[in-house]
């Protein structure tokens, strides 16, 4: 074979070239089989970028559910801001360090989503042969804990911190109790006769939940050009995976106590409702969940210290009343 003759392979998401040097030796160069194919400009052959992009195109991520892809990206975002480096020097180190930041920030579901999501990319970027190892592999979880509930002095204070798009979020958030992308889903036509409707993504449920007065007086201000009720401070709608980052961005600020989030908001709905006294079958008619189980998770310890009052009262009145004070 000639000096520098070249040998192309077009299979897969790359296009391999294969050149034979003067010593004999051959070397293999990847490029994008199509312009443009990175994620990042300025992306060179082999960065995390570059593979990010290959993976984002590939047919192993086309095939999964919108929603899912989605939620890829989010964690995903994580391993863009590397996208200069190469992804043969992501190491152990690296990516325990972003997990601890993660779990720092937006607690440790947070963190163990983004080791998970890695995983599987360098699974992916394994058997595209782009890495030999997959250096997510071998970290562990972290222990999940309960993500903390939004408390009333929260809102109080979120009421004077937060610009106005984000403070919309958590009013509809505290008296509708639903999920992160059913509140950016709501939209002004789904307000009729007095009631939201929603048709829960994550589960199918489809729900008519009353709306407050105190909720309704706010509607009215808020009313926009936009068919979306909750839109960013430019007007467009939110995204979840926006909407989360704007959260953690004014927990980090200072704005609001560090490690709530968008949820916190339908824990502490669950629990506004369970200290009022509403059953759970009640709350869940609200919150949409299909399982008691999850609403008395929420609502523990409201219910603890409603029912442990009770039962003192009742000991009292029952079985010991207290002497009277002789004069």
């Amino acid at each position: 074979m000639p000096k520098f003759a070249k040998k192309t392979d077009n299979t897969g998401d790359v296009k391999v070239v294969r050149k034979r040097l003067a010593d004999g030796t051959v070397k293999e160069y990847r490029y994008p089989k199509k312009r443009g194919q990175a994620v990042r400009a300025g992306s060179s052959i082999g960065t995390v970028g570059h593979v990010l992009s290959l993976y984002y195109s590939s047919p192993e991520f086309s095939r999964i559910s919108p929603k899912t892809r989605e939620n890829r990206r989010i964690y995903l975002m994580e391993m863009e801001k590397l996208s200069a480096k190469p992804l043969r020097d992501i190491t152990r180190k690296i990516l325990i360090d972003i997990r601890d930041s993660i779990a720092s920030g937006r607690g440790h579901g947070a963190a163990n989503g983004f080791l998970s999501i890695t995983k599987t990319f360098f699974g992916w970027a394994i058997s595209r042969e782009w890495v030999d190892i997959n250096p997510a592999m071998s970290i562990a979880s972290l222990p999940r804990g309960s993500l903390p509930a939004w408390t009333k002095d929260a809102v109080q204070q979120a009421e004077k911190t937060l610009d106005e798009s984000l403070w919309r979020v958590v009013v509809l958030g505290v008296f509708t109790g639903q999920r992160r992308g059913d509140l950016c889903r709501m939209q002004w036509d789904d307000i009729r006769e007095g009631f939201i409707h929603v048709h829960q993504q994550k589960t199918g449920v489809q729900l008519r939940i009353p709306i407050h007065p105190a909720l309704a007086a706010n509607l009215e201000k808020w009313k926009g050009p936009s068919p979306y009720i909750l839109t960013s401070r430019t007007g467009v709608p939110w995204q979840p995976g926006v909407l989360s980052t704007a959260m953690y961005n004014a927990a980090k600020e200072g704005k609001i106590p560090k490690g709530l989030n968008v949820h916190g908001l339908r824990k502490l709905a669950a629990t506004l409702l369970a200290e009022a006294g509403c059953t759970t079958h009640e709350i869940a008619a609200i919150t949409g969940h299909k399982t008691l189980a999850m609403v008395q998770h929420y609502t523990l310890s409201a219910d603890q210290e409603r029912l442990a009052k009770g039962a003192v009262n009742r000991m009292e009145t029952d079985f010991w009343k207290p002497q009277e004070t002789e004069k």
